[in-house]
């Protein structure tokens, strides 16, 4: 019987964080490139605890079982773990809450290296060794059925995890991720009206690359690069740019946000929309639309947020939900300016709760 549950990456998170208060291991499966590793970083990071990265496929048993080593004092042998794995009497990381073990690629690691860990999962030690209590576990890997290197967990196994599986979601995607890193404006722009395009992943498709949340990141990477004074500005896209980007986000995808790109280019300034909001013209292209609510939130002030809003307010809902809830992650006590009392009325029902 197969798992027919999927949940977005919000809720994953609130699973794993319930496992580990739990004394449990989350084991987190998905599609390749959805962010299932940058969940558990942001975890390690939120709770302070350093992060023990753990390729579960390229170990050998004596990495988990330890090496063994004569103990003069009995006169027997006995196994080492290696420095990888905090034991009990290990001092705290400096700094560190303590750590959390991640085994990433937990599925592709064959049956025999699975039994090494059986007692790490299970039993929180290494060896003959008991792992430190503020040691946590948790294991990601892909789905069997994307066409990835995956090996079935054996039954012994199955048992001593928690299984969860995760799908990509725009909206999580979008405002815990893209926003907060200050992603560049055109793939936000361009992903918020082609939603369904942050995830195109198809385990028989035959282009070189697909879609993704990982291959967005690459992209945010080349469009956005980062200048000597190690600030990431956005470049210009030309048209030669469609070979570099196709394959990165697939040929269609990639035409297709090039040609974004150039209708976006005709843009109202921001200095006429904050000089005259009521009368600043709207472009007439969605497109155009959508690249101009997110240039405006992304240079918006404190100061110039009454006059954006008021000018942004004359667009289609749509449109005004991407604006406030872009404003909102960049600073949230705006919820209390001026500028966003109508907004906030109008558009409550539609913006985000720590729920959804």
């Amino acid at each position: 019987m197969t798992n027919i549950y999927s949940s977005r990456p919000r809720q994953i998170r609130r699973n794993v964080e319930r496992c580990f208060n739990a004394g449990l291991v989350p084991f987190v499966k998905s599609s390749p490139g959805i962010g299932k590793s940058s969940i558990m970083r942001a975890i390690a990071k939120d709770y302070n605890l350093e992060l023990i990265d753990i390729r579960l496929s390229m170990c050998d048993p004596t990495d988990l079982n330890g090496l063994p080593t004569f103990d003069h004092e009995t006169g027997r042998a006995k196994f080492m773990p290696f420095d990888m794995f905090p034991v009990l009497g290990t001092p705290l990381p400096k700094g560190k809450n303590g750590w959390l073990m991640f085994f990433d690629e937990f599925n592709s690691a064959p049956k025999s290296i699975q039994a090494a860990s059986y007692k790490i999962i299970l039993d929180h030690m290494v060896g003959m060794n008991t792992l430190h209590e503020n040691v946590f576990k948790a294991a990601a890997g892909n789905l069997s059925t994307d066409r990835a290197i995956v090996n079935p967990l054996s039954t012994a196994m199955q048992s001593r995890v928690i299984h969860m599986q995760m799908e990509a979601n725009f909206e999580d995607w979008l405002r815990d991720v893209a926003l907060p890193q200050g992603y560049d404006s055109r793939i936000i722009a361009f992903l918020s009206m082609y939603p369904s395009r942050l995830m195109d992943f198809r385990p028989d498709h035959e282009d070189n690359t697909f879609c993704c949340p990982r291959t967005w990141e690459f992209m945010d990477r080349l469009t956005r690069p980062a200048s000597d004074d190690g600030k990431r500005r956005e470049i210009p896209i030309v048209d030669e740019d469609a070979a570099l980007f196709a394959g990165t986000i697939t040929s269609g995808t990639a035409t297709d946000f090039v040609k974004f790109v150039e209708l976006a280019k005709d843009l109202v300034s921001f200095e006429v929309v904050v000089e005259r909001p009521a009368h600043a013209p709207i472009p007439d292209e969605v497109s155009a639309q959508w690249a101009t609510v997110t240039r405006l939130i992304e240079r918006v002030t404190e100061e110039t947020l009454e006059p954006v809003m008021a000018y942004l307010d004359r667009y289609e809902m749509q449109m005004r939900v991407l604006a406030m809830r872009a404003a909102l992650v960049k600073n949230p006590d705006w919820i209390k300016h001026k500028g966003m009392r109508k907004s906030s009325v109008e558009l409550a029902k539609y913006l985000w709760t720590e729920d959804n």
